[in-house]
């Protein structure tokens, strides 16, 4: 699906939206964290390769995209040290449009995030073309775009507490600047997870920026434990779009008023089922507009969301149900990639799982467990409305694949051949499996193929009963692309999709 800018809109409703937080960033300092696991991968942040110190490295900057593999090899890059490659692609990419943005530019940060984190699992013979990547991103992204610059500096706060305050009074003014400036000036005192604590409220109902900016918030705590105002400015072009259109924002459950209810007496076991029921094939509607917010805007004209949810929002729900219900919600994500209408997988398959995989994360790590529940359940009603085209079956299972073949084999077969090959593959097998996904989706060009990954390899540790089912899913996926995009053809297609107009 196509990603188109999106009007901005003045309003005086900003206020009421940030009151909900209540003392949600000055807490978040000292937010009881529950398990990262619950969420995330095994992987951890990657540890950079010995090179060069920043002081001497080559610098990414100035690099023509239509000669990036000369210059690539010119600079000796192969010198700088992963972790340098990435603080020099982010400081490139997280200057913002100016004006409109296009898939490729609304992308390239959390493109930017997912490779980081897939490298340490690149074939150590693939990872030239794997950094390559990231260098033609970056080096596409400062080419072609007409860049805000830098953020405007502004004073300390004195504490949190001011800070969160500020933010709000900036936010009802409708200053998009003014809220740019405050976002990096609150990473700079007060740490990216603060800074994440009180920006999610506002990304989680967003319908700006394809709804994307919550994937970024999530990155950004999956890259590390502090992280850093490098880090932090590339929520940038999300921060001002999100200030830029606050009405534009999900309809569903009364404008996503989530509080209060009565505790829900069913238990983890009957919400799984109940919530699978439900989204198996729900009422169908339909979208002209060829973008993720009118897929959404169509999905909620269907009613579907709160006539199939409204009373599991309307009520308290334990953290245990609210696992449940996100459990529940990715394997349909999984199985419609597997199963669902194949012309869909690229865009609208991939968005189904990652918009809920980061609201999950997010969730994970009791960051506003029932609104990012809410705005997942929104999400996955309008896919399942909207794009699907058959009903699901939770008992299928794809037919066994030669055993014989192997992975790499698998996916240049066909998609199909490739999950299959992984469904079945014994748990031995599974490192190797992480591994080549890894390097496949690491060695193409396209975005939604390394976040999507990326994804995947993280709900293998949330829902492990059910590893084959992500992998798998991955697997249909890259098979796609490698198949599309055959190993001898990378470097001549380095720069498809990677057009900022």
């Amino acid at each position: 699906m196509n990603q188109h800018s999106e009007p901005k809109s003045e309003g005086t409703t900003r206020r009421k939206v940030l009151t909900t937080i209540g003392g949600l960033v000055t807490a978040a300092s000292a937010t009881n964290l529950r398990s990262p696991s619950r969420c995330s991968s095994a992987e951890e942040t990657p540890q950079p390769h010995s090179g060069t110190d920043a002081e001497s490295n080559p610098s990414l900057s100035g690099i023509d995209p239509k000669n990036v593999v000369d210059e690539y090899r010119s600079r000796n890059l192969d010198s700088v040290s992963d972790a340098e490659i990435y603080r020099q692609a982010a400081g490139l990419i997280s200057n913002p449009q100016r004006k409109s943005i296009n898939s490729f530019a609304l992308h390239a940060p959390l493109e930017l995030l997912a490779r980081y984190a897939l490298l340490p699992l690149v074939d150590p013979h693939e990872r030239q073309i794997a950094r390559l990547q990231i260098v033609t991103s970056a080096s596409a992204y400062e080419a072609g775009i007409d860049a805000v610059g830098e953020a405007a500096g502004i004073n300390r706060f004195p504490n949190l507490s001011t800070a969160r305050q500020e933010f709000a009074r900036i936010f009802d003014s409708g200053d998009v600047d003014g809220l740019d400036a405050a976002m990096l000036q609150v990473a700079t005192q007060f740490g990216t997870s603060s800074l994440v604590h009180l920006l999610t409220p506002l990304a989680l109902p967003t319908l700006t920026g394809a709804s994307h900016s919550h994937i970024g918030l999530w990155l950004l705590l999956r890259h590390g434990t502090s992280g850093s105002v490098g880090d932090a400015a590339l929520l940038r072009a999300a921060v001002r779009r999100v200030a830029a259109e606050p009405q534009g924002r999900l309809s569903s459950f009364s404008g996503m008023s989530i509080s209060g209810g009565k505790p829900l007496v069913q238990s983890a076991a009957q919400i799984e089922a109940e919530i699978l029921t439900k989204l198996t094939n729900p009422t169908k509607g339909e979208t002209k507009r060829r973008n993720l917010r009118g897929l959404l805007e169509a999905g909620e004209k269907t009613g579907n969301a709160d006539r199939l949810f409204e009373d599991l929002i309307g009520r308290s729900l334990t953290n245990e149900q609210i696992d449940a219900a996100f459990r529940a919600v990715l394997r349909v994500c999984a199985h419609s990639m597997l199963q669902d209408e194949p012309s869909q997988a690229k865009f609208g398959w991939s968005h189904c799982l990652t918009l809920p995989q980061a609201a999950c994360g997010l969730s994970s790590l009791n960051i506003e467990r029932k609104l990012a529940l809410a705005a997942t359940l929104v999400w996955i009603t309008a896919y399942r409305s909207v794009l699907s085209k058959r009903a699901l079956d939770f008992s299928w299972a794809p037919p066994k694949a030669d055993s014989r073949l192997s992975l790499l084999e698998a996916l240049a077969t066909s998609p199909t051949v490739a999950a299959s090959r992984v469904w079945h593959a014994p748990v031995t097998e599974r490192p190797l499996i992480r591994r080549t996904l890894a390097t496949q989706a690491s060695i193409r060009n396209d975005q939604h193929l390394v976040k999507y990954t990326r994804a995947c390899f993280d709900l293998c540790s949330f829902d492990p009963t059910h590893e084959h089912l992500y992998l798998a899913a991955a697997a249909h996926l890259c098979g796609l692309w490698v198949n599309e995009r055959p190993r001898d053809e990378i470097l001549n297609d380095l720069l498809d999709g990677r057009s900022t107009s």
